[in-house]
């Protein structure tokens, strides 16, 4: 009978120290989430390479494409890789980037030409 008091105090010593002790919360700081927002600034250049090509960056989250686009007639340049087919209207200062498999539209957006990297 001694026994098994001493292993019932034993447990509810155990049971009190473990409530009894500290738990530490992950706190989110407001200003590290501004930071990290910052870092994914999308970023698109133009670099103009001669009266029929274009060079390309475009930077969105974890989508980067680089390319050479091609003017295809009028005011139209094209570039593509394996995944998407980006299209540049010089005259609208529209680019739209296709999925090639899905034709889904990832981005269509006016790109102005007083940002960084401007014509």
């Amino acid at each position: 009978m001694k026994l098994s008091t001493s292993v019932f105090v034993t447990i509810l010593s155990l049971a009190s120290i473990a409530t009894a002790l500290p738990v530490k919360a992950d706190i989110i700081n407001p200003q590290s989430l501004l930071i990290a927002q910052k870092k994914i600034t999308p970023v698109t250049r133009l670099t103009r390479k001669n009266s029929n090509q274009f060079f390309i960056t475009i930077k969105e989250g974890e989508f980067n494409f680089k390319g050479t686009l091609r003017r295809t007639k009028g005011s139209t340049f094209i570039a593509e890789d394996r995944q998407v087919r980006v299209i540049y209207n010089r005259k609208t200062s529209r680019i739209v980037v296709i999925n090639k498999k899905t034709g889904t539209e990832y981005y269509n957006y006016i790109f102005s030409t007083t940002s960084e990297g401007a014509l």
